[in-house]
């Protein structure tokens, strides 16, 4: 007994090591070969009381297979990140964490990490001035800023300043107004018949009559007119119908279809009504005018289809927001200039369609 003693312990650390291998223990972590067999954008890791193996996705990857099959793809292209829809998403370049970024004519009104995109036009008017209105470029989707009627821009294209229109001069007189010369400044200075009402500034006037008829003989005879809409059409807006009041005979100025009245009851002033709050259209359409009629037209934007109406046209995403449009072995994207998407094949697969149709084998 005395002979086997030293042998046995001479033997026992093989004994040992044999026992684990044979009951599953190991001297390495499963995680030390081929990740563990984990998704190559996960993280291996062991338990420590288990010693079950596990798979994490890393961070900017989501788990698209199941809880035994970890399957790591980019956030990005599962339901936009979870980003809002009217924003892009990427990555941070050090972490790859998710960035959702508003896209162009979006303004972020969110808080914190919670990034919320809405109309830049319904956010203090766009950054435009007061006295513009904020519309988008039909292309890119940036904010256009339009001076409204009566406003020059007085600053550049990209920093619109709207000042009044009004020249310096009286310019040509109104045919319903009496003009002269001031003898100290030699200024023209011009005062509206009675009858009339100055509906331009101070200093480009302009006379549209307010009660004029046949039938009032407190105007002098030389202001009775059969009809003061053939007098300057009755100082209505050029993009304005005139008419009269069934009551009084009083002008009645009446934008032409395709306008929207920006002034007020007594002032008409007539707009493109495309530059007025895109028309009426929804957000992500192309306010435009019909040929014949000049009534808006509301068009849907490259990669929205609409989902409403041809008298209330409603634009929606024309895929869904997850990749079943491109395919399982495609990302899907957006061109940045057209917002067509665009469907581009994974790392280890090759477009063998054609054109628009990509097929990722």
């Amino acid at each position: 007994m005395a002979l086997y003693g030293p042998l046995l312990y001479a033997w026992l650390p093989l004994l040992v090591f044999l026992l684990q291998a044979f009951h599953g223990g190991s001297a390495h972590s499963s995680c030390s070969e081929n990740n563990g067999g984990c998704d190559q954008n996960a993280l291996c890791s062991d338990d420590p009381t288990t010693g079950a193996m596990k798979c994490t996705c890393k961070t900017g990857y989501t788990n698209t297979g199941c809880d035994d099959k970890v399957v790591c793809t980019d956030s990005c292209t599962v339901n936009n990140g979870d980003c809002h829809s009217n924003a892009d998403c990427s990555h941070d370049a050090t972490t790859n964490a998710v960035q959702c970024i508003c896209n162009t004519g979006y303004t972020n009104t969110g808080s914190g990490s919670t990034v919320v995109c809405t109309d830049s036009c319904t956010v203090n008017n766009g950054a435009c001035d007061p006295n513009a209105f904020c519309s988008h470029d039909a292309k890119k989707n940036a904010v256009k800023c339009t001076c409204k009627a009566g406003y020059t821009n007085t600053g550049s294209a990209d920093n619109v300043v709207c000042a009044e229109s009004c020249p310096a001069d009286n310019g040509a007189d109104d045919p319903n107004a009496i003009c002269s010369s001031d003898a100290g400044n030699d200024q023209r200075k011009c005062t509206c018949k009675a009858g009339y009402t100055n509906i331009g500034c101070h200093r480009r006037v302009v006379c549209r009559g307010t009660m004029i008829s046949d039938k009032i003989d407190a105007f002098p005879p030389h202001l009775h007119t059969s009809d003061s809409c053939t007098a300057n059409h009755g100082g209505c807006d050029a993009n304005a119908d005139c008419s009269h009041d069934a009551t009084t005979n009083a002008v009645v100025c009446t934008c032409k279809t395709g306008y929207t009245n920006t002034g007020n009851a007594s002032n008409v002033v007539c707009t493109d009504s495309c530059t007025v709050s895109n028309g009426g259209c929804h957000r992500n359409a192309v306010c435009s005018h019909d040929a014949k009629t000049n009534a808006v037209v509301c068009t849907c934007k490259t990669g929205y289809t609409n989902t409403g109406s041809g008298s209330n046209v409603v634009c929606t995403d024309s895929s869904s927001e997850s990749n079943e449009a491109c395919g399982r072995h495609a990302v899907r994207s957006r061109d940045p200039e057209t917002n067509a998407v665009v469907c581009t094949c994974k790392t280890g697969y090759t477009n063998t369609g054609r054109g628009s149709d990509v097929v990722c084998t």
